[in-house]
């Protein structure tokens, strides 16, 4: 894969752009929150080792390798750090797996679904992806929600196919969202 020319993106209020050093105590205390540490991918507990890493080598690694675009999502304003959306797995032939979490003081605003459907109308648009596939641990009912609202179509349970909290294996909906998809409403 080529690597991938960083972005940033306005969407109203929200500004989706790459992650960047000063952002690391942002992450760290956001993914300090049990609801991350339960829900996602996210090492449990969370250092500031773990956010110095993801901020200074992973999400930088993904978009020089071509693999992955991972956003910070801040206030468009202020700056302040409110969630992360990514793109990762991303393939040669166009497919991406979406991935993302919110700080929980932004939780209940619409902010990750708004940067959701921001992130896929970019991959679609700029990165020309066929199909971008969402998963999340059954009975993570706000990853749902926000997957229907971006536009996500649920296509069903994957068994024990998901990882989070660093070891847990749980069974997990799937869904997807094509280009061709209607956009998701407001």
């Amino acid at each position: 894969m080529s690597p991938l020319e960083t972005a940033e993106i306005t969407a109203g209020r929200l500004h989706l752009r790459p992650w960047r050093p000063h952002d690391i105590d942002a992450v760290a205390l956001a993914c300090q929150d049990p609801e991350i540490q339960r829900w996602t991918r996210a090492p449990a507990p969370y250092t500031r080792a773990h956010a110095e890493d993801f901020v200074a080598r992973q999400a930088p690694a993904a978009w020089a390798a071509g693999t992955g675009a991972v956003f910070a999502v801040v206030d468009a304003t202020t700056e302040e750090l409110l969630a992360s959306v990514a793109l990762s797995e991303i393939t040669s032939t166009g497919e991406a797996q979406l991935g993302y979490w919110c700080a929980a003081h932004s939780r209940g605003q619409g902010v990750t679904s708004q940067a959701v459907a921001t992130l896929c109308r970019w991959g679609f648009g700029a990165l020309g992806l066929a199909r971008i596939e969402w998963r999340a641990a059954v009975g993570n009912t706000a990853s749902l929600r926000v997957a229907r609202k971006a536009g996500f179509s649920l296509e069903g349970v994957l068994r024990q196919a998901l990882v989070i909290g660093g070891d847990r294996r749980v069974d997990c909906w799937v869904g997807s969202r094509l280009p061709a998809d209607p956009a998701p409403p407001g």
